[in-house]
């Protein structure tokens, strides 16, 4: 009779199955907010929802490998996820906060066409910051 059962009902299947829906929503975000943050404004502001939403996923992923048995591999890799996201948003929302010194980056750097003209962009975008370097 146990033959005929499906393996769809089995529930360590199904908890599998939720951590692998977790694990590739993590990855899904770690990549669209990598995406985004390489973006020019104002779309680089949609780097933040998606830094969010992997940190949200994150702990989702981590609370569902604690129900199942799984490689500590597995909670590597989604707290690796989780600093990403959190790196490329801090990042994203950094620029936001220096709105018009980047604005003036971007608009100098895409009609540098040397070497020296981009670092010329970079030396100024830099002073604008407090000389940051």
């Amino acid at each position: 009779m146990s033959q005929t059962e499906s393996p769809s009902t089995d529930p360590d299947l199904k908890k599998y199955r939720s951590l692998r829906d977790a694990l590739l929503w993590v990855a899904g975000m770690l990549l669209l907010t990598y995406l985004s943050s390489v973006l020019t404004l104002p779309w680089k502001s949609v780097a933040l929802l998606f830094a969010l939403a992997g940190l949200v996923w994150g702990v989702v992923a981590l609370v569902r490998t604690a129900h199942v048995k799984s490689p500590w591999l597995l909670r590597f890799a989604t707290a690796a996820a989780m600093v990403g996201c959190a790196v490329f948003g801090f990042v994203a929302s950094a620029q936001i906060l220096f709105w018009d010194a980047t604005e003036q980056f971007e608009q100098c750097t895409s009609s540098a066409l040397t070497e020296r003209s981009l670092k010329n962009c970079t030396g100024t975008y830099t002073e604008q910051l407090g000389g940051l370097r």
